[in-house]
């Protein structure tokens, strides 16, 4: 449900302390919540109340598929729930009209509440859907909404917004993520996101001659081997099929380096296959194949979305014709097709990988927002923060990362 300045008065409060004239706790919570309203900040504690808003946003709101109304209730049926994450929905409008809409929640851990972005391990990127003129009609900084938007949300005790790209929009167009300015803290992974050019001729050229030589080779190798398709599942029970198959090659790929995987957990496959069996007018989910005379080689899931793909998971066979590279002639096959149906931008998403920069020169930063508002609160904060500083501390060191997979390998 959606609440408004007068429902709030009537939510029950969970703590009591005086204000500056001995008011209660509820007057004062109702006070905040006068405040809220005047501001244009409405709270939504259910996906059911937030989507006639939400849908009508999204279409023409900047931002990414990993806000979109279908990922995120999805997400939520089948995880969300399951971990107790109750939605706190912000939207904010002016003149009537959306300006922002932020979708968040609480979550329940170790005792404290935590305020976190929805979406959990199933969402790249975090953060909020903006109106593409955002900037423009945003008063007084984004400091102060935050600050309001804080007084009408649910009490939390620890303010955990991870994973948030520093741009919304695009290379060539960028927007900025107004709560990735409120953090100055890198996450341990960049992210790779470029625009396309008009023809795949074109792109190529941003590698160097010989390594277009090698793919040509590579691929000229393999169509000798046999008959070499590269196929997108056209249809909803296809995405489904394809998609369960991918999905376990990728959990067993991640599982022979000791890496425990959503891939793994049947809550994440409930999800991943209703975004899949999605009807073909809010399809989100691309799903491609590379086989050699019928035999798997390759395959990706990707989503697209408003003119830009995104790549979330891509697999191959290890066993089969290593030398020869499906996996980068997968992607050289998914790149072109994009370009041809008219894609602006390609995203390999979160994480390093040295295929990722022969695509992309300048890595786009990933912020963390992690602060306490209770004194238990700050003490997970700061742990966390020095959690986190280690793990972007061996991520950019190429020894120890090393170390580490070896380690991981060696144990699975």
């Amino acid at each position: 449900m959606s609440i408004s300045s007068e429902e709030t008065l009537e939510r029950p409060v969970t703590f009591a302390r005086r204000g500056a004239r001995g008011t209660t706790a509820r007057f004062r919570a109702g006070y905040e919540a006068r405040l809220a309203h005047a501001a244009g900040i409405t709270l939504y504690e259910s996906f059911e109340a937030a989507e006639p808003v939400w849908r009508a946003f999204e279409a023409h709101a900047a931002g990414t598929a990993f806000q979109s109304f279908d990922w995120l209730s999805m997400w939520h049926r089948h995880v969300g729930e399951r971990l107790g994450i109750e939605p706190a929905i912000v939207v904010v409008t002016r003149a009537g009209e959306p300006l922002m809409l932020a979708p968040l929640g609480i979550e329940r851990r170790f005792g404290l509440r935590r305020l976190v972005w929805l979406g959990g391990r199933m969402a790249d990127y975090k953060g909020p859907l903006l109106a593409r003129d955002f900037e423009a009609r945003l008063e007084g900084g984004f400091e102060a909404l935050w600050r309001q938007i804080r007084r009408a949300l649910p009490r939390h005790d620890l303010v955990m917004l991870d994973s948030q790209p520093v741009s919304l929009g695009t290379p060539s167009a960028p927007l900025g993520n107004p709560f990735a300015a409120l953090s100055s803290s890198p996450a341990p992974d960049a992210a790779y996101v470029f625009d396309l050019p008009s023809t795949f001729e074109e792109f190529s050229q941003r590698y160097r001659a010989e390594t277009r030589r090698i793919d040509r080779s590579k691929l000229r190798k393999l169509e000798a081997e046999g008959d070499v398709t590269f196929r997108i599942a056209e249809t909803a029970e296809e995405r489904v099929a394809m998609a369960q198959d991918i999905l376990a090659r990728k959990a067993a790929q991640l599982a022979a380096q000791g890496i425990s995987s959503i891939f793994e957990e049947e809550d994440y496959l409930a999800a991943w296959h209703d975004l899949a069996a999605l009807p073909e007018e809010r399809r989100l989910l691309e799903v491609a194949e590379l086989r050699l005379d019928g035999a798997f080689l390759s395959g990706s899931v990707a989503h697209v979305w408003r003119g830009r793909s995104t790549l979330m998971v891509h697999t191959y066979d290890p066993d089969m014709l290593p030398k020869l590279s499906p996996g980068r002639l997968h992607l050289l096959k998914l790149l072109q097709s994009s370009i041809e149906r008219g894609i602006d931008t390609y995203d390999l998403s979160v994480g390093y990988a040295a295929y990722k920069e022969s695509f992309c020169d300048a890595p786009m930063e990933m912020r963390n927002t992690i602060s306490g508002t209770s004194l238990a609160g700050m003490g997970a904060a700061a742990a966390i923060r020095t959690g986190l500083a280690a793990k972007r501390r061996i991520k950019s060191d190429p020894r120890l990362m090393g170390l580490v997979q070896k380690v991981r390998a060696r144990l699975a």
